[in-house]
């Protein structure tokens, strides 16, 4: 029979083996007896870690420290247990007390650089990995981490070296192929990007959200390869529960809520709520809003919302603004001076944006960036005011239980797709979309040769961003224009995707001068151009969101489909509001019909501006003081019924 020393040895084997139960099983045994060792507690909590059991294993992490106070790596593993629970200040702690005790302890000095980097204290984290780095200079893994930090900082070009290092030191590190992947995608290299992904995937497969990055870079320049296998791959992964991809990036790749919904949830990370601090909303005498958005800038965000915040009403509301974009323009100082405080938040973490929320008590949050870049959700799901809202950022559900509400209306959202949203329905009365009353337009005399575009000629255009340009689509246009010759289809050439559109249209027998692109310029030049289109015509299945806005206060019609999820049917519900609900359509082939009936009948054509130029008199789209109104009695409701 073994001895309890010889059991221990063989538990010790089998752990090293990496039989982690079996090994669990026997240290469980061993920790009944009377003695207690430092070392059997320490294993024992190994394990937990090993087994993402991070409350047990802190447990006996914590037996371990009770018997030696000085065991340096039982602090440093109970820190990497505390990490993975989110607790990040605690974690540092530990980490800290390991190196305390053993000032060289490289793994230490690197698990705090992490914890750092997620507490957004970049420059302590940089100090972290030089330490690193005194200690072990060829480990790949300090360049990592030191990148994603520069990444942090927008400091691209530092970034981009450490990657370079950390893969020349470990010619197989996905996960620095895949940071470097990101980091081209975000630098507008996307071809390099794509190269990095597929490297990534070739030598580990497993990582969130990859195949998203992948499919969303190359929809961003128009390639199509291997488009179908990688929705299927996407798709199946989604069905299982997989992290397949960003929420943002599914939505122009499927028309399914339900799908969507479940990326939603997938990307869901639940912080601890934090103490309750948040005011009683009885016996106020105004409400505080707060606008929370990466997009306060030259954006598209703040264009639809810049009224909003002018003519709110201030006797009955305070109006706050939270922004966590990277940079500060002329849009963003105009936007300040319709804000009662205006809080640039872009180096606070989640738990300090939720607690400065807090501490100037706003009462209703609303989320206007959802799951898009330079979002705040973190500091939502530790709840930053006793209601919270999604609205106008993201087109579909967060897909959490933090998010209380969305603001919709009833074409974008209708009743029978309820189930496919987490949040609480606010319906305004008309389209959702906030507008401005004016918006800039250049005041040139600019011509359609100008543009290169050719005179007598029916022009078809689409200024939807290029990932929204699918297999499908596209070949919907080119179909419309091969029994219209006497057309052109004219497209914003973002991401450099002309090339491989020009490639694809002559796949299509469409020659290449009959696709005409424009680069991209200021708001002010930008809107001009829409006078010189004839019929917009839509993306599906996400559709044109501020750009179908423009084009109607423009005169333009839009042709749309309209689906089941929200994105693909924003520019409906903008047409529904004007009265053309002639030009929303069910597929493809009523789509083609409706594009060649209007530009080749000229009565037709002719109603239908007319009818643009009338509407724009309804006051239904582009009253900014009517819409701010309805979104201020959406608040007070929600105020009054949070009250009772």
């Amino acid at each position: 029979m073994l001895n309890e020393n010889e059991i221990f040895e063989k538990a010790f084997k089998i752990h090293l083996e990496g039989k982690i139960k079996e090994a669990q099983k026997i240290y469980l045994k061993l920790v009944r007896k009377k003695e207690k060792k430092h070392n059997l507690f320490f294993l024992l909590a190994t394990t937990y870690l090993q087994t993402e059991d991070y409350e047990k294993a802190i447990n006996f992490f914590n037996k371990s420290i009770d018997i030696k106070s000085d065991f340096a790596d039982a602090y440093n593993n109970r820190g990497i247990a505390l990490y993975k629970l989110k607790m990040y200040h605690e974690s540092i702690e530990d980490f800290n007390r390991a190196i305390e005790l053993k000032d060289n302890y490289f793994d230490a000095h690197l698990n705090k650089g992490i914890s750092l980097r997620n507490l957004r204290k970049y420059h302590e984290a940089i100090l972290s990995y030089q330490n690193c780095i005194k200690l072990k200079s060829h480990d790949a893994r300090i360049y990592n981490n030191l990148a994603n930090v520069f990444v942090e900082l927008s400091n691209y070009d530092e970034a981009l070296k450490s990657f370079n290092k950390a893969i020349q030191l470990n010619k197989n590190y996905a996960e620095a192929y895949f940071g470097r992947g990101k980091l081209f995608s975000l630098n507008k290299h996307p071809k390099l990007a794509i190269k990095d992904f597929e490297n990534t995937i070739k030598i580990k497969d497993d990582f969130d959200f990859l195949y998203g990055h992948l499919i969303h870079t190359k929809m961003r320049i128009c390639d199509w390869s291997n488009y179908e296998s990688l929705i299927k791959k996407i798709v199946n992964g989604v069905k299982i529960n997989k992290k397949m991809i960003d929420p943002f990036c599914f939505l122009s790749l499927i028309d399914d809520p339900k799908k969507h919904r479940i990326t939603s949830e997938l990307s869901f990370n639940k912080q601890t709520e934090l103490p309750s601090s948040i005011r009683n909303l009885s016996h106020l005498d105004k409400v505080k809003i707060g606008y929370f958005s990466g997009d306060l800038c030259d954006h598209a965000i703040l264009h639809l919302t810049l009224d909003i915040f002018k003519h709110h009403d201030k006797s009955k509301f305070d109006v706050y603004a939270f922004y966590s974009g990277l940079k500060e323009d002329k849009w963003t100082e105009k936007a300040k001076g319709y804000f009662d405080k205006f809080f640039n938040v872009s180096n606070l973490n989640g738990e300090e944006i939720a607690n400065l929320s807090r501490k100037n008590q706003i009462d209703i949050a609303i989320n206007c960036s959802g799951h898009t870049g330079y979002n705040q959700n973190e500091a939502f799901n530790y709840r930053v005011s006793s209601i919270q809202v999604n609205y106008l950022g993201y087109p579909g559900t967060m897909g959490d239980e933090c998010h209380d509400y969305i603001i919709a209306d009833k074409f974008v959202l209708p009743k029978e797709e309820k189930s496919n949203y987490t949040e609480k329905i606010l319906y305004l009365p008309n389209c959702y979309q906030a507008n401005r009353s004016r918006i800039p337009i250049a005041d040139t005399n600019l011509s359609k040769k100008d543009f290169g575009l050719p005179e007598g000629v029916f022009v078809f255009g689409c200024f939807n961003n290029s990932y929204k340009i699918n297999p499908e689509i596209f070949d919907t246009w080119m179909k419309i224009l091969k029994k219209n010759k006497n057309s052109v289809l004219w497209l914003l050439n973002t991401d450099d995707c002309s090339k491989n559109l020009i490639k694809e249209a002559i796949k299509k027998k469409i020659n290449a001068n009959r696709i005409i692109f424009c680069e991209r310029a200021s708001v002010e030049i930008y809107h001009s151009r829409f006078k010189f289109i004839d019929l917009f015509l839509d993306t599906y299945p996400y559709s044109a969101h501020t750009t179908a806005s423009i084009a109607i206060r423009m005169g333009v019609p839009i042709i749309t489909i309209s689906g089941r999820s929200f994105a693909s049917r924003v520019a409906g519900s903008i047409l529904s509001t004007v009265g053309l609900d002639e030009l929303i359509t069910k597929n493809s082939k009523e789509y083609i019909e409706l594009a060649l009936k209007i530009s080749k009948d000229e009565n037709k054509f002719k109603k239908l501006k007319s009818h643009l130029s009338n509407s724009l008199n309804t006051d239904k789209l582009f009253n900014s003081k009517k819409f701010t109104k309805d979104l201020e009695d959406i608040f007070i409701n929600l105020t009054n019924k949070k009250a009772k």
